[in-house]
Formats: C-alpha cells, sequence, structure tokens
C-alpha cells in the first residue's frame, strides 16, 4: 500500500506547453493546468449542450462523451493519482451491486472515508500541505458522490415512498446504475475538479434530457410532456464575470492581507482592535479562492444544462439548482445555521443526508465530525469543526430569547438583524481561522493571543441561559419555527407586516422563487 502511495504521489509529467505558460507567469503548473482544464469543460458544456442534446441524441451517446473527456481531464489533472479514482470507485461499485441493500450504504461509506482518510494521512505525514490542486479534492467530492448514492440505492431498496423524508425522496434511486451510468457519474467533467456535486438521479435525469421535460395541459384538458429547455446565457455571463473579479482579487488582494499573518509578530504586537480587523479582512479576502472555484464550476455546469431550478416570479428560469454557495445570503447572513446552510451546500446536503436525518442522537456533533474527517486529519480542522457545535448551540439560545424582543417595528427587526449579522461575521472569522493555520500550535497561538473570548463567552451562554423548551412543550397556541425556537403570533412584526430582514434589504429576495419539482 505504501509503494502504491508512493506511485501514485509523485509528480506527474505535465504537457510541456502548459509548463512553459507557468514558467512565463512565474505561477505553479498546477494552477496553469486546473485553469486550462477549467476552460476546456467550459467549451466542452456549450458543445456538449448544443451538439449532444437528449432531443437528438441517445444517453448513451452522451454518456460516452462525458467518461472520455471526464477520464482526459483526470488524467491531464491527477497524472497516476486518476487511479485512486478508479480503485475508489471500482470498489464501491462492486459493493453496491454485491452486498445487500439493507447494509450496503454502511460498507460504502466506510471504505469511501478509510480511503480518503489513508489519502490525507499520508499527504500530511509527507508535509505536501493542501491547496495544491492534486486529486485530495476530486478524491473527497467521489467520497461524496460513492456515498450518497449508496445511501440513495438503501432507500430505494428498503423503503416506501410514505416512510421517506422529502430529502431522501429528491435523492432515492431504484435500481442499480448501468455502467456507463456509473462511471459518467463518476468523471462528470462539469464537476471533476471542484464540484459542486451532482447526485445521482439529477444526473441521469439530465442526461436523459428529463431535467427540462414538464407537464402541461392541452386545450382538452389532457396531460402530456413537453421539452421545454430555457436559455443559460444570462446566468453562465454573469456567474463567469464574477469568476473575473474574484479572480482578480484573489491575485491582486489577498497576497497583501494573508491568513497566516494573524500569527505575526507584526499583528499580535498591535491593539486588540487591529488584530480583530486585520482577522475580518483576511478572512474576506481569502474567501475569493472559493468564490472563483465554486462560481466558475456553477456556470461550467449550467453552461451544459444542469443546474435548471424553474422559474421565478417573474418567469424568467433559475439557474441555482446545483450552486454551491449563495453569496449574498452567506455575505448577509445574520446566523450561525444561515450561513453553514448557504456554504458548500452541496457537500452540507451530502451532511444532512448521510449523516444528520440518520443518527439517533448527538446529531450535530457526529455531522461536524464527520466534516471534520472528511477534510483532513490536520488539528486546525478539528479546532474548527469542534468549535461550531459550540457557536451554534450558543447562538440558538440567544436568538431563541433575545429575538421575539425586536419583532414589535421595522427599525427594531432592522437593528436586530445588523446586530446579528455582525456578530455571526465576527464569529466566522474567529472560528474559521483555524482551518488556514492547521497547525495544533499557531492555532493555539492565535486562540491565546484573543484569550479565547468568544470560546468563553459562549461557554457562558450555554450554562447561564435557561433553555428552551422541548419539542411537544411549548405554550398552547405557541408558534415554533423550522429551528423549534418560538415565535411571537400576536404583535409579531414578521408575520402581520412582513419586516424584512437584512438580506431582503440588500437583495429584495422577500419573493419565493418558483421551483421545478423532480
Amino acid at each position: 500500500m505504501f509503494l502504491c502511495s508512493t506511485l501514485l504521489s509523485s509528480n506527474m509529467e505535465v504537457p510541456n506547453p502548459i509548463a512553459y505558460v507557468a514558467t512565463k507567469l512565474g505561477v505553479r503548473v498546477e494552477e496553469v493546468n486546473f485553469v486550462f482544464c477549467q476552460c476546456t469543460a467550459l467549451i466542452y458544456s456549450y458543445l456538449f449542450r448544443w451538439y449532444l442534446n437528449p432531443r437528438w441524441v441517445s444517453p448513451t451517446s452522451r454518456h460516452l462523451a462525458q467518461i472520455l473527456l471526464g477520464l482526459s481531464l483526470a488524467c491531464v489533472s491527477f497524472g497516476w493519482g486518476v487511479f485512486h479514482i478508479l480503485l475508489g470507485a471500482g470498489v464501491a461499485y462492486l459493493m453496491i451491486l454485491f452486498f445487500n441493500p439493507k447494509m450496503m450504504q454502511y460498507y460504502v461509506l466506510v471504505f469511501t472515508i478509510l480511503h480518503l482518510s489513508w489519502v490525507h494521512l499520508y499527504m500530511q505525514v509527507r508535509n505536501a500541505g493542501v491547496g495544491n490542486l492534486d486529486y485530495i479534492g476530486p478524491l473527497m467530492i467521489l467520497t461524496v458522490k460513492l456515498s450518497a448514492l449508496a445511501f440513495s440505492i438503501h432507500d430505494g431498496f428498503t423503503k416506501d415512498e410514505a416512510s421517506l423524508t422529502k430529502l431522501q425522496k429528491e435523492l432515492v434511486v431504484r435500481r442499480y446504475p448501468r455502467f456507463l451510468e456509473f462511471w459518467s457519474y463518476i468523471f462528470c467533467p462539469q464537476g471533476l475538479l471542484v464540484g459542486p456535486v451532482c447526485y445521482f438521479s439529477s444526473y441521469i435525469d439530465f442526461i436523459e434530457g428529463k431535467n427540462f421535460s414538464r407537464k402541461v395541459k392541452d386545450e382538452n384538458g389532457e396531460e402530456k410532456i413537453i421539452f421545454d429547455e430555457p436559455s443559460s446565457k444570462w446566468a453562465v455571463t454573469t456567474k463567469l464575470l464574477f469568476t473575473v473579479f474574484c479572480c482578480i482579487v484573489l491575485v491582486k488582494v489577498a497576497p497583501k492581507y494573508p491568513i497566516m499573518a494573524n500569527v505575526s509578530d507584526e499583528v499580535l504586537n498591535s491593539s486588540f482592535l487591529y488584530r480583530f480587523g486585520y482577522l475580518l479582512l483576511s478572512i474576506e479576502v481569502a474567501k475569493s479562492k472559493y468564490f472563483t472555484a465554486w462560481v466558475w464550476a456553477d456556470a461550467i455546469n449550467n453552461a451544459a444544462g444542469l443546474g435548471f431550478s424553474g422559474y421565478d416570479k417573474n418567469g424568467h428560469p433559475t439557474w441555482a439548482g446545483i450552486t454551491n454557495v449563495d453569496i449574498v445570503k452567506f455575505q448577509t447572513a445574520t446566523s450561525l445555521k444561515m450561513l453553514i446552510d448557504n456554504w458548500n451546500i452541496r457537500s452540507a446536503k451530502w451532511l444532512k443526508f448521510v449523516c444528520y436525518d440518520r443518527v439517533p442522537f448527538s446529531k450535530r456533533f457526529f455531522t461536524f465530525l464527520l466534516s471534520a474527517i472528511w477534510h483532513g486529519f490536520y488539528p486546525g480542522y478539528f479546532a474548527t469543526f469542534i468549535s461550531a457545535p459550540l457557536f451554534v448551540s450558543a447562538s440558538f439560545k440567544v436568538r431563541y430569547l433575545v429575538r421575539p424582543y425586536f419583532l414589535s417595528s421595522t427599525q427594531l427587526k432592522l437593528f436586530y438583524d445588523v446586530i446579528t449579522w455582525a456578530c455571526t461575521y465576527i464569529s466566522l472569522a474567529y472560528v474559521i481561522v483555524p482551518f488556514s493555520f492547521l497547525k495544533l500550535d499557531l492555532t493555539l497561538k492565535y486562540f491565546n493571543s484573543v484569550y479565547w473570548c468568544l470560546h468563553i463567552l459562549c461557554l457562558l451562554i450555554l450554562f447561564t441561559f435557561p433553555s428552551k423548551p422541548k419539542p411537544g412543550k411549548h405554550k398552547p397556541g405557541e408558534k415554533t419555527d423550522q429551528n423549534g425556537l418560538s415565535t411571537p403570533h400576536q404583535g409579531d412584526y414578521a408575520h402581520t407586516n412582513g419586516a424584512p430582514s437584512i438580506r431582503d434589504v440588500v437583495s429584495d429576495t422577500q419573493g419565493t422563487e418558483g421551483r421545478k419539482e423532480r
């Protein structure tokens, strides 16, 4: 196994043109390679949509095209590392086909996590670091795809429709994937390098053109299925323009405010307020790396016809079905839950599907634990993901006790939203910084420099604030929201007068967008 990992982790041979461009630009070969592969995937996606359209091309042809380009990009991007993808997917596929569907999903989840963990640990021991644009990111995506598929098949073979949750109904698969379907799903070039993950049921609908099929009634009142494929030009164009903007920030601004400087002597010897200000700024510009990768990948998927999510209230097509980050909602989040729900959305959906909805106790803890293991074994990851449940629990208590006092007028509601937005923004920066430090000594050095202030505050809230009533023990007639938090119905401005949230003020999102259902 060690010899195999050494071979697969060795430096890949890169085509001379890419190495030449990298040398001229003064950047890493892997970065030029990534841009080349994503540009290739974007051009291919347009050609795939129009020349291999499901209206006149069979699903088999579309599957073959996806496999051929996806495998080619994998070889260019990962070199010998492509065998990790083939090995992991091949073993999981055999498990899906031959293991009992009542327990098969657990074997697949354990195998894929162990395989990913081995690679994480091996690269960590070699001090290879992270962010090297190697095959670890695609292997993380592969883990999500394979385990989600296994649980979807388990639900489809062992549960009836009535016993499924809303999310399980969305992702359920009631037959085994065919050979071409499976490998097309694995090597889908639109999400091969950085995602976002397209789950199997949605992917097959996309290949067969069912994502654009809808039922209408003719003049005689009889239902018929029509193929209605809206244009994605506006969605792709705006997302690509935003990607360019994020690239500029990433290249020109982010290097001037590195996150690692938060533990430098220059910053640590400054005032407390300056340290917090620098922390907020460095975290903000660091987001551009994720925005660039995810929004660009979203545009590539939309160009191929993936991600159509229905029509808004004005009848305009929306393309948010495979979005991995809702930037407006994320940037204007007024709670940590809202923030988490709108960051790495597709992976969060996986965590909810395979863990949160299935473990019988300590759901939040085990979900964050799985997320930490999925990311890797650097101490910084565990510092972030162990702290996160503490912060989320404290924020729930504060919301439950404080929010009702600010719902009597528009001004108070907006004031509350601004304050909670600022608290969320600061909490994010504070708890996420170890994610970049990675090492335990740097993490402890930073938290010591700010006296563990927010950790202590959260603990004080949890131990001193009264807990919310358990489900079923609310006062008669008392309403609760989706988190089980009480929401007053008499004089509740949010319900009677439509008080806007800070996100509504920024983006005018009070209208509910229409969603195309499966």
